[in-house]
């Protein structure tokens, strides 16, 4: 493993006025909470589900997004803790059916009918083309994303971005998972850089700032929601993603 944590980093972090970015050759972005704002995709693709299948005539859009958000929570924990992706979408499906008393017969179609539509959704994050930029304009640029390629591809494509990055990682490609170090290992070989070399740009704090930290990256945590972990530090923080601009 990498270990940038010596003392060539401690003089680099707290050199006044320090612009990091001048510090690495590569920087790599995640995707969900990061570009793309997974959150609103999921709100306007339900409504959209809503609107034209009957199953869900006797509830309301609102109703269908919060049992949702309840289903899509428990979710995210178990492919944390390495659920097959397949199973993890599939279950909530089933659970979102369950929690609307909706017959779970529905279970496999609507689970089909989200995934034809959520990442379609144009939804992304204020500033990222700005960004993407900026960025390119002195670094090579790539993603790490845990997911499949298909789904998270397709969101690249509904934000006008898929064609932006030298290099791209999925965990179901590669078969490993953020915060797992060896999936932004991988990634750093592929594009030809040191890992001590490279930003890691992402939104969750666990798979993204303590895993690409692990790896020996430098780190830049969207904290949107203004979170204190206890723990180690990243590198820079922002609230947004356009903050880079900022920084830059």
């Amino acid at each position: 493993m990498w270990n940038r944590h010596n003392n060539f980093l401690t003089e680099v972090v707290h050199t006044k006025n320090m612009n990091l970015f001048e510090e690495v050759d590569v920087v790599f972005f995640d995707i969900d909470g990061t570009l793309f704002d997974q959150r609103l995709a999921h709100e306007l693709a339900l409504k959209e589900i809503h609107h034209g299948w009957d199953i869900f005539r006797g509830v309301t859009a609102e109703q269908l997004i919060k049992a949702f958000k309840i289903a899509d929570e428990a979710a995210l924990k178990r492919f944390h803790e390495g659920v097959d992706l397949e199973k993890v979408r599939s279950d909530r499906s089933r659970k979102v059916l369950e929690l609307l008393d909706i017959d779970t017969g529905h279970a496999e179609e609507f689970n089909s009918l989200f995934y034809d539509t959520y990442p379609k959704m144009e939804a992304g994050f204020k500033g990222i083309h700005e960004v993407i930029d900026r960025v390119e304009e002195d670094h090579d640029i790539g993603i790490i994303s845990n997911g499949s390629k298909d789904v998270q591809t397709t969101k690249l494509e509904a934000v006008d971005l898929l064609n932006r990055f030298r290099t791209l990682v999925f965990s179901e490609e590669v078969g490993y998972r953020k915060p797992d170090e060896r999936i932004f290992l991988h990634a750093a070989n592929l594009i030809g850089a040191r890992p001590n070399y490279c930003l890691y740009i992402g939104d969750f704090y666990m798979a993204d700032i303590v895993g690409a930290h692990n790896a020996g990256m430098y780190t830049c945590w969207i904290n949107h929601h203004g979170d204190r972990p206890q723990g180690l530090k990243p590198d820079i923080e922002l609230k947004g993603i356009d903050e880079i601009l900022e920084v830059m």
